[in-house]
């Protein structure tokens, strides 16, 4: 019988098996798609104490001869050492240089660098001075750390990493959200419009859908299903009440609740105004959307845009412009044209599974 294969997976904070943002979610996918390739993962993580002593023994074991294929780390989207409470364990450099450690020892490390929110002027203004001086210092030593250990670093996607500064380009490597395959019940016969739309997720200012929920209100044939946290359309429910009509309602639901929402659906929308951030944010609703066979409107000038376009699991179209109204009142008229994208999207999200994510990895670091 041949030997297990070994990865070691590094998360400088600890993981929440009960995490509900993307950020915590993404980790624990990861890792439990790496077992379920059959790696005996070695999971470095914890709080700061736990971690310090969990590198410590790895460090002797890599040292006493153990075989590891890789490393895989995920960054938080605090600087490193800022992902749990400070104590007087605290270290903003252990976790670098293990990485850099591993490498030495002839390991291959790749790392997920999850957020760029930092390099933008919006972040001084949402984080006062002079904590957002010295929380982009000790991100910006971080990409440093990453550079001098010559490590690869995945990105969201690859139109982020214009904004990442330090990093050699050759370094960058795109590694998506993954999705979970969900074939859900239909949804009960009856009275029901041709095409119904859903929405999950927030309405704050990079999150706007006024132009997109403006086209669909009260039009014929066409239904749009907003799920949304509560306290969040509290706020923002003064910006679309004159545009709403009784073919749109809101709803706040959340996990296993939305299953009844996928299955009512028949196609889901991320038709928001393409600021900047959306030319490079990945948003994991969008392989959500995917995972549960549903087929997805998206805004041109946005990453999700360019992926349904590529990817022919929808249809990209301009921020409110004619051509959206256009394309719901032909999908209304051509159920066949809906229904033909919506089989090849169920046939295409496979190649986007979590365990796919993993298999990339697998293939860039040790194939």
């Amino acid at each position: 019988m041949s030997e297990q294969p070994v990865m070691i997976f590094h998360v400088a904070y600890r993981l929440d098996p009960e995490a509900t943002s993307a950020s915590g979610i993404r980790p624990l996918k990861m890792r439990r798609a790496f077992e379920d390739l059959g790696y005996r993962v070695i999971e470095i993580s914890g709080r700061h104490s736990e971690r310090r002593g969990r590198l410590k023994r790895v460090r002797k074991e890599i040292r006493s001869g153990l075989r590891v294929d890789f490393v895989y780390s995920e960054s938080a989207t605090a600087p490193t050492g800022l992902g749990e409470p400070l104590t007087l364990h605290t270290s903003f450099s252990r976790d670098v240089r293990f990485l850099h450690f591993c490498k030495r020892f002839g390991i291959p490390v790749g790392l997920f660098y999850r957020d760029i929110y930092w390099n933008f002027p919006i972040y001084r203004k949402i984080v006062k001075w002079p904590f957002s001086m010295v929380l982009r210092a000790l991100h910006r030593r971080d990409l440093r750390g990453y550079r001098r250990a010559g490590i690869d670093i995945y990105l969201p996607s690859m139109e982020m990493s214009q904004w990442v500064p330090t990093i050699d380009r050759a370094r960058f490597r795109e590694l998506p959200p993954g999705c979970e395959i969900r074939d859900g019940a239909p949804a009960p016969e009856g009275e029901r419009a041709p095409l119904r739309l859903l929405y999950v997720g927030g309405l704050s200012d990079n999150y706007r859908m006024h132009e997109s929920v403006r086209a669909i209100a009260g039009r014929p044939g066409v239904t749009l299903t907003i799920c949304t946290r509560e306290a969040e359309w509290k706020l923002r429910e003064p910006e679309y009440r004159e545009m709403m009509a009784p073919n749109i309602r809101v709803v706040h639901r959340s996990g296993d609740e939305l299953r009844e929402l996928y299955d009512e659906a028949n196609a889901c929308l991320l038709a928001v105004e393409p600021i900047v951030y959306w030319t490079f944010a990945v948003p994991v609703k969008l392989f959500e959307y995917l995972g549960n066979g549903k087929p997805v409107l998206a805004s041109s000038g946005s990453y999700s845009g360019r992926f349904v376009r590529d990817q022919s699991v929808g249809w990209t179209v301009d921020y409110g412009s004619a051509e959206f109204a256009e394309t719901l009142d032909r999908l209304v008229e051509r159920p066949e044209e809906l229904e033909a994208v919506t089989e090849w999207v169920r046939k295409v999200r496979h190649d986007h599974t979590w365990q796919s994510r993993a298999r990339q990895v697998v293939a860039d670091l040790a194939g």
